[in-house]
């Protein structure tokens, strides 16, 4: 049997994929593929990647023991996983604490060698699949990704950059991989030549299936940026987030964003949190590694950066005004206030508060479970996520 994992990296289009693959997962079962996740649960695997990073060897290899005799029972040939989780994991874990990994790919190589040791016997092979886009939009992008969402950074973009420069280091990432599952178990492709379709792309060119015209393109939930003024105003909020309510907060930002459309007003520049001299010189420091990935792995050269050009049209983001701060609140508030979210919030605190008292529940559902709330918090917090509140 053979794993095929996708390890990411985030903000690569992970989601769009992870959509893919368990709307098709019954079509991918005739191409000698299955798809390792449980039903309704698109980013289990990244669930496990969590557990790897944490120690929780029991979790992983349980994991990959169930989905070897769920695939050999389909009589397929290959597993297929997707957890970009599995991407520099000790950057990951230290983002979580707002530190800086100093060790990050030695602890990655570790972590790697325990996931090794984990896959059952009759997993002979073991593939990486990892796409890269350009270092500096691959920092950016994620840093409007933890203010919109992940660990409810609060930080500015100068105070994030530190911590996530270790996982910038692409090509000494994937030998760690390498040395442990072999010179020929890692697949790089990039992310910029493709963006628009990653799905078929990776259908094409890591699955090795020419024809993607039967599969369904459905199910797509976007995972686009907010407006600048709109992340701001969320990374102030995020000070004073709860973290147990990071569900409801995502989900009000959507709404947010779609009732004020604030991204297709403001210049393309606000996207940019670094200068153009500032993004040269990040560039220029990650360059024998962007030159080191494509000579290893044969891909084409990441996208150049013509910092002259760049200077003529940008524009420093001149921060959120007093006046947009307040506007922005007054939509925040009201959307806040819905019944579904007053609900949602005030189970996620009672179930807290409960927690405190009942030693024995080990997680927010087995607390809920005893109290008969488990299914109908489930069905709430999905509306949420959908947006259906």
């Amino acid at each position: 049997m053979k794993l095929l994992l996708h390890i990411g990296t985030h903000k690569t289009g992970t989601t769009a994929l992870q959509q893919f693959l368990y709307a098709n997962r019954e079509l991918l079962a005739t191409f000698g593929f299955y798809y390792a996740t449980p039903p309704h649960r698109l980013q289990e695997v990244n669930v496990i990647a969590n557990a790897l990073n944490a120690g929780s060897t029991d979790v992983v290899q349980t994991f990959f023991a169930k989905q070897l005799d769920l695939a050999e029972r389909s009589g397929v040939e290959t597993i297929l996983a997707s957890a970009e989780n599995f991407y520099a994991m000790g950057v990951l874990d230290a983002m979580k604490r707002r530190e800086i990994c100093v060790k990050a790919v030695e602890r990655d190589r570790a972590l790697i060698e325990t996931l090794h040791s984990l896959l059952p016997a009759d997993i002979g092979v073991c593939q990486s699949v990892c796409y890269f886009r350009r270092p500096d939009r691959y920092a950016e992008s994620l840093y409007g990704q933890h203010v919109k969402k992940g660990i409810l950074f609060d930080g500015t973009f100068d105070e994030f950059l530190p911590i996530i420069t270790p996982a910038l280091f692409y090509n000494t990432h994937m030998r760690a991989w390498s040395d442990v599952f072999g010179e020929s178990s890692c697949i790089v492709r990039l992310y910029e030549p493709v963006k628009a379709d990653i799905v078929s792309d990776f259908v094409e060119h890591v699955l090795g299936i020419g024809d993607a015209s039967r599969f369904s393109k459905a199910g797509h939930l976007a995972n686009e940026r907010v407006s600048r003024d709109i992340l701001e105003f969320k990374r102030q909020q995020n000070a004073t987030a709860r973290p147990n309510e990071r569900v409801i907060e995502r989900a009000i930002l959507r709404l947010l964003e779609e009732e004020m459309g604030s991204r297709k007003l403001e210049p393309d520049h606000y996207q940019d949190f670094l200068s153009p001299d500032e993004r040269a010189a990040l560039l220029r420091l990650h360059q024998p590694e962007m030159e080191a990935l494509q000579a290893t792995y044969d891909i084409p050269p990441f996208p150049l950066f013509d910092v002259d050009s760049a200077k003529r049209s940008w524009r420093r983001y001149p921060g959120l005004s007093q006046h947009r701060r307040q506007e922005i609140q007054l939509h925040y508030d009201r959307i806040y206030g819905r019944l579904a979210f007053r609900l949602a919030r005030l189970a996620l605190r009672c179930a807290s508060l409960l927690r405190k008292n009942v030693p024995s529940a080990g997680t927010l559902l087995d607390v809920l479970k005893a109290y008969g709330a488990k299914h109908a918090l489930r069905r709430l917090m999905r509306r949420i996520q959908l947006g259906k509140s």
